[in-house]
Parts: structure tokens; C-alpha cells; sequence
């Protein structure tokens, strides 16, 4: 969900998501899908698992992800001309 509500979380809201899975795959390259859920459970809790997919949908529509079918994989795209 985009849009804040009364009861969301912002810990837990696909911006906040999306944000760590760049950070992780700028620091660690690429992953595999159970890999990166794995390292974002740790550093957040159990209730990521809500919304993994939809951060990683978000990312994948603004043209942030790749996914490689053949390694069930997640690499950044487009982040040579970014100011860090």
C-alpha cells in the first residue's frame, strides 16, 4: 500500500521495503529470491513476508530490478548516473 492509513506501519509499507532491498542489493550484488527474503527477515521481523512481493513489483515497475528466470535472481538496474 502507497497511501498511508491510520493503521499502517511505515516500517513495513512497500516504500520502506523497496528502500532496504536496494540497500542490500547495493551492498551484496545479486540475489536469489529466498536469499533476499531471508536477510530482510533479519533485519526486520517475520511480518516483511506481507509485503516482499509487492516492494519487489514496485522496484521491477520503476525499472530498479532485473530478474534472471534461469537463477530465480534479483540484480539493480540503473544506478551508474545516481548521486549516493
Amino acid at each position: 500500500m502507497l497511501k498511508p492509513g491510520k493503521h499502517l506501519n511505515l516500517q513495513f509499507s512497500v516504500l520502506h521495503i523497496g528502500g532496504l532491498i536496494i540497500s542490500i542489493l547495493k551492498e551484496r550484488g545479486m540475489l536469489k529470491f529466498d536469499e533476499l527474503l531471508s536477510i530482510l527477515i533479519e533485519q526486520t521481523d517475520i511480518k516483511v513476508k506481507q509485503v516482499f512481493h509487492s516492494s519487489l513489483s514496485f522496484l521491477f515497475l520503476l525499472g530498479k530490478l532485473k530478474y534472471h528466470r534461469e537463477l530465480d535472481a534479483f540484480e539493480l538496474m540503473g544506478l551508474e548516473n545516481e548521486i549516493d
